[in-house]
């Protein structure tokens, strides 16, 4: 799947992530979460 995170107003971050992963981190639409940028991979993480 594609998640995408506003990191201001109109800018977003894509990336992908597994089903499963994004179920372990307890994602869903319009809660609060990060994005980790690491050379040219993007890690997804909440608090």
């Amino acid at each position: 799947m594609i998640l995408s995170i506003e990191v201001a107003p109109g800018i977003e971050v894509s990336g992908s992530i597994t089903k499963e992963s994004a179920e372990k981190l307890g994602l869903a639409s319009g809660k609060e979460a990060y994005a980790v940028i690491k050379a040219t991979n993007v890690m997804f993480a909440v608090d």
